[in-house]
């Protein structure tokens, strides 16, 4: 399939299992983690190293939390409604994302071949501007003992049943969270509702 296309089962409304998934071909020492951090000029990869960026610090508008959520589906799919109403110190699944402050432990450790899977979300608050830094970057650290793994990074195109894998090249692609009805092509855009907060409902894979 071609990119620009959307994942499916992205989201907060969402009991899909396989929206992400990242494939090692080595074997891993322990469950990788799942880090949020800034980004730069889409969809060029930063350097995983500060969370200042309003998509972590969040608004007055909800209570100052970090607006991206994140759940690992590796051991199972998550529940509807998953995204949680506040962050977790450390590790968490679900959490609301913030470098090493806030981050999620994959349920599994893939041997040579093996994957994780996850889904993710994006909270807009009323007092969101256009202006606002929603730039961000995931990071996913891993550990081994033998040989080092190469990952590829890929998204769901076909049905949660009947997944199709499309690979995905980080800081060539980068994945947009959008409002519903969003085309290929775009604009890629996420509402700012008028009083409290919104889920955007699309995750869509661009150059």
């Amino acid at each position: 399939m071609a990119i620009p296309a959307k994942a499916t089962g992205y989201g907060n409304n969402s009991t899909a299992r396989n929206v992400f998934r990242v494939l090692f071909s080595q074997a891993l020492s322990s469950a990788p983690k799942y880090e949020g951090y800034d980004g730069g000029t889409y969809p060029a990869v930063g350097s995983g190293t500060t969370v200042a960026n309003d998509v972590f610090v969040g608004t007055a508008g909800n209570s100052n939390k970090p607006m991206l959520s994140l759940v690992d589906t590796s051991s199972g799919a998550p529940a509807s409604n998953w995204k949680p109403a506040s962050a977790s110190a450390g590790s968490a699944n679900p959490n609301r994302m913030k470098g090493q402050t806030n981050f999620v432990t994959a349920t599994a450790t893939p041997g040579a071949g093996g994957t994780i899977t996850f889904n993710m979300v994006l909270e807009v608050p009323s007092d969101a501007t256009t202006s606002s830094t929603m730039a961000h970057d995931l990071l996913v650290r891993y550990t081994y003992t033998g040989s080092a793994p190469t990952l590829t990074w890929a998204f769901n195109e076909g049905t949660e049943g009947t997944p199709t894998w499309t690979t995905l090249t980080p800081g060539t692609h980068g994945m947009r969270h959008t409002r519903s009805g969003t085309a290929g092509g775009g604009p890629y855009l996420a509402n700012i509702p008028a009083s409290s907060t919104e889920d955007t409902a699309e995750g869509w894979i661009s150059a």
